[in-house]
C-alpha cells in the first residue's frame, strides 16, 4: 500500500507543482475588446492644405502602439508622418495589451496635393534622381563595379560578408543572361517599373516606399531584378516583400533579401543584389590590361 501511495504521489507531484505555479503567477492582464481601444488618425490641414501631414495618436492607457503607415512603422504613442504625393494611404493600428495584440480597422487618408519637400532626403535622390525625375538600374552581372551581382551577408551583422560572389556564381546561384532594367521614379509619384527578360519577359508596374529610419525599401506590385538557383526555382524560397538597403549612392545600389531554408535546405542568409545605374553601366570603360 505504501508503495502504491508513493507511486501515486510521484505521478501527481508534477501536476501539483504546475497548479501551484499557475496560482502564484500573477495574470499579465486581459485582452481588451476593440471597443475599448481609442486612437486617432488626424490630417493636419494647417500644415499642408492637401492633408500630407498626418498625426497618429494612441489614446488607450497601458497599451503599446503598433503603427504601420506604408512607408514605415512606429511604436510611439503620438507620432507624425508626411506623405509627399497625392493618393489614398492606408494607416494600420494595433495595440499591444496585457492579454495580447488587438488589431484595429484600417484608416484611409486622402492626400490631394503634392509636397515634394518630404522627399528631399539623399536616399530619394540617389534612387530616383529626385522629384520629377527617374533613374534606371541594372544588375552588375559583368562586375563593372562590384565583384558580381550577388553577395551573401550575415543577416545578423550586415558588415560581415560570407561570400562576395563574382563570375563564379554561374551557373549554380544565378544563370548568365540579360536581367533587364528596373526604374525608380518620382515623376508624379513614387513609381516602380521592371522589365525582366529572365522571368519570361514580364513587365511589372507598381509603387515603392522608403523607410528612411530603418533604411528599408518596399515595392508594391513588383520585385527587383533577381535570380537564385534557377534549376530549382530558388526565388520561391526567398522573402521578396521588402529589401534592406545595404548601400545607396549616385551610381550603386545594394538591396538585401532574407533567405530562410531555401530549396537546398541552406539556412539563414541575407542575399544582397548589387546594382549599378544604367548610366554608369552604359558609360563604363574597362581598365586597360597590361
Amino acid at each position: 500500500m505504501k508503495h502504491a501511495i508513493k507511486t501515486l504521489m510521484m505521478i501527481l507531484l508534477p501536476v501539483l507543482v504546475m497548479v501551484s505555479c499557475k496560482k502564484d503567477d500573477p495574470k499579465m492582464g486581459r485582452l481588451l475588446d476593440k471597443s475599448e481601444i481609442k486612437y486617432e488618425v488626424v490630417q493636419d490641414f494647417k500644415a499642408d492644405s492637401g492633408g500630407n501631414t498626418v498625426i497618429l495618436r494612441n489614446l488607450t492607457a497601458g497599451t503599446i502602439s503598433m503603427w504601420d503607415y506604408g512607408s514605415g512603422t512606429s511604436i510611439r504613442k503620438t507620432d507624425t508622418v508626411h506623405f509627399a504625393f497625392t493618393g489614398n494611404y492606408v494607416i494600420k493600428f494595433s495595440a499591444e495589451t496585457g492579454g495580447g495584440v488587438v488589431k484595429m480597422d484600417s484608416v484611409i487618408v486622402k492626400v490631394t496635393h503634392e509636397n515634394l519637400g518630404y522627399v528631399t532626403d539623399p536616399m530619394w535622390y540617389n534612387i530616383s534622381g529626385g522629384p520629377g525625375k527617374q533613374k534606371q538600374w541594372v544588375l552588375d552581372t559583368q562586375g563593372k563595379y562590384f565583384a558580381g551581382p550577388l553577395t551573401f551577408i550575415d543577416p545578423t551583422n550586415f558588415n560581415t560578408v560570407w561570400w562576395d560572389a563574382g563570375q563564379s556564381i554561374y551557373p549554380d546561384s544565378m544563370a548568365p543572361g540579360d536581367y533587364g532594367v528596373m526604374t525608380f521614379s518620382l515623376m508624379g509619384g513614387p513609381y516602380f517599373n521592371a522589365v525582366k527578360p529572365m522571368e519570361g519577359n514580364i513587365v511589372q508596374n507598381g509603387t515603392y516606399t522608403i523607410d528612411l529610419l530603418k533604411k528599408r525599401l518596399t515595392i508594391n506590385g513588383g520585385t527587383i531584378l533577381r535570380g537564385y538557383k534557377p534549376a530549382k526555382n530558388g526565388i520561391s524560397g526567398i522573402n521578396w516583400s521588402y529589401y534592406e538597403i545595404i548601400a545607396l549612392d549616385e551610381n550603386t545600389l545594394r538591396l538585401g533579401v532574407y533567405r530562410d531554408h531555401d530549396v537546398d535546405g541552406e539556412g539563414n542568409a541575407l542575399l544582397v543584389y548589387n546594382f549599378i545605374s544604367k548610366t554608369y553601366s552604359d558609360n563604363y570603360v574597362a581598365p586597360a590590361t597590361k
